[in-house]
């Protein structure tokens, strides 16, 4: 079953349509229901909905598993309270040549820069994954050098990001996890 949908309305749609579904987990069918919606939390304003839990019931003569899955917008970072959108406008910050603190502030409003740091961390321990992609190894390009002052991190991930944003377009975090179904981070 696919994960990522590009609405409310495509995972609607699906949640309707979930007689013919397998559980991912038991592989059995016709014992999946809706089981409500997903909100991720918003500052100051009311919880907005990410997405859709669907269960493997096994209650009411349903002899499924259980455990639920999460249908998520591809949009949506799995527990992160930031878009995929600030996520990547956050590292294209960081490749401009700011700083760590500053990036984190220009694209979040927060001084703090301490799930900046988480974020990069995560990043990079995708980035083989991110390289795999594309099934040869990335360089730095010689017109947009990273100076060499910046941390080791960043200029393995700068040439990386140029190949996916050059691969997967705008909005980069949403058509990868569209098209791959697999988490961004």
């Amino acid at each position: 079953m696919q994960r990522y949908y590009p609405s409310l309305q495509a995972i609607e749609q699906q949640t309707r349509q979930l007689d013919d579904a397998s559980c991912i987990h038991c592989q059995r069918t016709q014992q999946l229901v809706s089981h409500g919606f997903i909100y991720k939390k918003q500052t100051g304003n009311v919880p907005a909905v990410v997405g859709k839990r669907v269960l493997c019931s096994n209650r009411h003569h349903h002899t499924g598993c259980g455990r639920t899955m999460r249908l998520y917008l591809d949009s949506t970072v799995r527990y992160l309270h930031y878009t995929g959108q600030q996520v990547v406008a956050f590292l294209l910050a960081l490749m401009t040549g700011m700083t760590v603190q500053l990036a984190y502030y220009q694209v979040t409003g927060i001084a703090d820069p301490r799930n900046a740091w988480r974020w990069l961390h995560r990043l990079a321990a995708q980035l083989s994954s991110y390289r795999s992609l594309s099934h040869q190894p990335l360089f730095q390009n010689a017109d947009s050098p990273i100076p060499a002052n910046r941390p080791v991190r960043l200029r393995l991930l700068a040439p990386t990001f140029r190949w996916l944003l050059q691969h997967f377009g705008d909005p980069l975090c949403a058509s990868y996890q569209q098209q791959l179904q697999r988490s961004f981070l």
